[in-house]
C-alpha cells in the first residue's frame, strides 16, 4: 500500500529473508506519513503519548487483515504450522487452530461452517478457479516447501481457512 501513495524515506529499507519474520518491540513510523495498515486499525496519533488504545472493528480493517500481504503471508505461516502440528482430520486441525488462535475450542457451528468453508476451496482448487501456488506464494510459477504428507491444494484450502481464523474479531482484539 506504501508503494502507491507515499515515497519510501531513503534512510530505511524493509528487512528481508528470515529477518523480515521477526517480531519488532520498536518500529518505524514517521508522523507525516502513517502507515496505512495502522491508520486501517484506528492507531492512535503519534504526536502524543497513548496509555490505552479504544477498541474499533471497522470494515476496512477487516479488508485489511484479509489482504494486505502481512496478514497473507501470516495465514500462510499459520497453515503450514496447522498442517505440521495436526497430521489428523480436518476437525482435529480446526481444533488445533481455535487453540492456538483464539485459546479456546471450536464450536459445533464454528466446526461445521470452517469445513463446509473447506470443502468449498477444495473443490475450487480442483476444478481450476484457484491456483494453488498463487495462493501460496503469490506467484503462480513458485511452490513453497510443504510439510510432509501435505499436497499443494490441502495447503492452500488451509491457508484460505487460516485467513478467515486469523481474522476473527476475537483473534484481532484478545478482548
Amino acid at each position: 500500500m506504501l508503494d502507491y501513495n507515499y515515497t519510501y524515506p531513503g534512510y530505511w529499507k524493509a528487512a528481508e529473508g528470515p529477518e523480515r519474520y521477526r517480531r519488532a518491540i520498536y518500529m518505524f513510523r514517521k508522523r507525516s506519513m502513517p502507515d496505512p495498515v495502522l491508520s486501517a486499525f484506528d492507531a492512535p496519533n503519534a504526536d502524543a503519548a497513548c496509555a490505552r488504545r479504544i477498541r474499533s472493528n471497522t470494515p476496512l480493517a477487516a479488508l485489511t487483515s484479509l489482504n494486505e500481504p502481512i496478514f497473507v503471508e501470516a495465514a500462510g505461516g499459520f497453515a503450514m504450522r496447522i498442517l505440521r502440528e495436526s497430521a489428523g482430520s480436518d476437525a482435529e486441525r480446526i481444533e488445533r487452530a481455535y487453540q492456538l488462535a483464539t485459546s479456546r475450542s471450536a464450536t459445533e457451528l464454528e466446526k461445521a461452517e470452517l469445513l463446509k468453508f473447506l470443502e468449498q476451496q477444495r473443490k475450487r482448487l480442483a476444478e481450476g478457479w484457484l491456483n494453488p501456488r498463487e495462493i501460496l506464494t503469490g506467484d503462480p510459477g513458485k511452490l513453497k516447501e510443504l510439510p510432509q504428507g501435505a499436497n499443494p491444494q490441502d495447503a492452500a484450502a488451509w491457508t484460505l481457512a487460516a485467513r478467515v481464523i486469523l481474522n476473527l474479531d476475537e483473534t484481532l482484539s484478545k478482548q
